[in-house]
């Protein structure tokens, strides 16, 4: 069986060399021509007849020599360097395609039978490839901007994928655009642009849909239709909006006919008969009922007080700033109930020891320990638990609270039966230690140590998270019975982080960290009982690390980036002089 096989394949070779000996033999010799001009010479000489669109040819010019070849040799090298096939039809008509081959008949097996191979009579060539089809009818789409034909059929390629590169550069300005997401048939295969905007990705045979996306660009849908390994480069347009200037003016000869201060102090415990929020007090949302302080919008966090925009507050919690006092867009207070003691507002007339704020300034300040004995309060809501402890640690003198609190919306969401939030998460926690001692009738120490996190993804492929950290340490002392003084050292930390993971290997982890740290001491003069001195000195330092990004997996090709950190130092003194009103004076 073996010797049969032989013998058919060195007499079909045999036939096939028999059968280029007959084929005339020319010579020819193209100094810089055009190829039109190229193919009208070889039409009058070979007695022959070109088909094509001399659109093909615009501005092609060919040059080489050629010496008793015959006219598959000569189109051969004519039309290596190019995307054109040809196809002899009855030895005077030979028609010219682009990218795909004119098969006379098709592999035997196209249809279901197996068969390794086929001979084709044009050209004597071994078909080991299935022809490809341009299936254009069957990806119709409004979102396809373009088709693009890549490569150049070959009949002895038994590939069933190829390899296609290029470059993505933006359209105005031909810069690279690196991390641009390269997607194959809105499947997880794709590809990612690396800094010099370069990729190659693996397709396979025929008709593609490529979809490319990054952030600032505008996405776009690209039909492919692949023959061979080729070039495919992308030009995209930027989708940022540029806004129109604005200016604005004010009558500045025009002075301030009336200054309205205000200062609300709002007690924790007096605030139990309030509406509850799914179940929890809110103490932030009471101080939005005061006059001159609204909401930032429903689903937004923050409030506006009087006018101000929700960075210019100032929100402390036992002195320690605290950056963004809520959880899960602003419907949970990140401040636990149980926990805290009293809120005091300041509207307008802000004292100099808080360094000017434009807005206002939200103190709050947290609840001392019970030294007596062991008290506690604890509640489980629809949303959310809570629990508070006070311990005593030296009866009389010093106690321990602690409190937590915690949510489970990230199991309510995991339970639902829409598919749409079976990958969603929505968690948040927060926690508060302070320790309070007093050591004797002029001197109390009080420390406090507090921590919140959130983290949230609603149908997104991104979590977006962050928390807050803070820790003050405040002594109490009383020099005599007209000065007193304290001392307070705190440190506030918040970070915030996105964690992004898509379809291809770009995901990435991107954030920043604000963290400042105060030393203030602080005196209090009583010069008489309607007339007070406060004054003191303050320092603070900021570090800041204005945004990083780094890989997130190990299969992530993303290049970390890091914003150099910064630092800022800033010292205060201050002194203000209050006084009552009365009668008298």
């Amino acid at each position: 069986m073996i010797r049969r096989i032989i013998y058919i394949f060195v007499l079909l070779s045999c036939v096939a060399n028999f059968g280029q000996e007959n084929e005339p033999k020319y010579s020819f010799q193209f100094t810089d021509q055009s190829i039109t001009t190229v193919l009208n010479i070889i039409e009058q000489k070979a007695e022959v007849r070109f088909y094509y669109d001399e659109a093909w040819f615009s501005g092609q010019n060919f040059s080489g020599a050629f010496t008793e070849a015959t006219l598959t040799e000569i189109l051969e090298g004519i039309f290596e360097e190019t995307t054109l096939n040809f196809f002899k039809y009855d030895n005077t008509k030979i028609i010219l395609t682009q990218n795909s081959i004119i098969y006379k008949d098709l592999p035997e097996g196209f249809f279901g039978k197996e068969v390794d191979t086929v001979q084709i009579a044009s050209n004597n060539i071994r078909v080991t490839s299935s022809p490809v089809f341009s299936n254009i009818e069957a990806n119709k789409s409004s979102e396809i901007s373009r088709t693009v034909r890549i490569g150049k059929e070959n009949l002895a390629d038994s590939r069933s994928s190829f390899k296609i590169s290029g470059y993505a550069t933006t359209k105005d300005q031909n810069q690279p655009i690196s991390n641009l997401s390269i997607i194959l048939n809105n499947r997880n295969s794709g590809a990612v642009t690396d800094d010099n905007g370069y990729f190659e990705l693996e397709v396979p045979a025929g008709t593609s849909i490529i979809k490319t996306s990054s952030l600032g660009i505008e996405p776009t849908t690209t039909r492919v239709i692949v023959y061979n390994d080729g070039n495919l480069n992308f030009q995209l347009a930027e989708s940022v909006e540029f806004l129109d200037e604005v200016t604005v003016e004010a009558n500045a000869a025009k002075n301030v006919e009336e200054a309205i201060s205000g200062s609300t102090e709002l007690v924790v415990e007096e605030t139990k008969n309030i509406p509850l929020v799914l179940g929890e007090r809110d103490v932030l949302k009471v101080a939005t009922t005061l006059p001159g302080i609204s909401t930032a919008g429903e689903g937004a966090a923050g409030f506006n007080v009087r006018g101000g925009s929700t960075d210019q507050n100032l929100i402390l919690l036992d002195n320690a700033v605290i950056y963004n006092p809520s959880h899960f867009f602003g419907i949970f207070q990140a401040i636990n109930p149980f926990t805290t003691k009293d809120l005091k507002v300041l509207k307008g007339g802000i004292p100099a020891e808080y360094g000017g704020r434009l807005s206002s300034v939200f103190d709050i300040t947290s609840k001392d320990a019970n030294t007596e004995k062991i008290a506690g309060e604890a509640a489980i809501g629809p949303v959310t638990s809570n629990l508070a402890l006070e311990i005593p640690v030296v009866k009389g003198k010093s106690g321990l609270m602690l409190g937590g609190r915690g949510t489970y919306s990230g199991w309510i969401l995991r339970s639902l039966k829409d598919e749409s939030l079976n990958n969603s998460k929505a968690s948040f926690y927060d926690a508060i230690a302070k320790y309070t001692h007093t050591i004797n009738e002029k001197n109390t120490v009080r420390a406090m140590g507090y921590y919140s996190d959130d983290a949230f993804s609603i149908t997104s492929d991104s979590v977006y998270g962050y928390n807050n950290r803070l820790l003050s340490f405040q002594w109490d002392h009383q020099f005599n019975d007209k000065n007193a003084g304290s001392l307070i050292v705190a440190n506030s930390n918040y970070k915030f982080n996105i964690g992004y993971e898509g379809n291809s290997d770009n995901n990435f982890d991107l954030g920043f960290v604000v963290d400042e740290t105060e030393a203030k001491f602080k005196f209090t003069y009583l010069h008489s009982k309607a007339h007070k001195f406060d004054y003191g000195l303050s320092t603070k330092l900021y570090n800041v690390q204005p945004g990083y990004l780094e890989p997130n997996g190990d299969n992530s090709i993303v290049v970390p980036q890091t914003i150099a950190k910064e630092k800022a130092l800033e010292g205060a003194i201050y002194l203000s002089d209050n006084f009552e009103v009365t009668t008298n004076f």
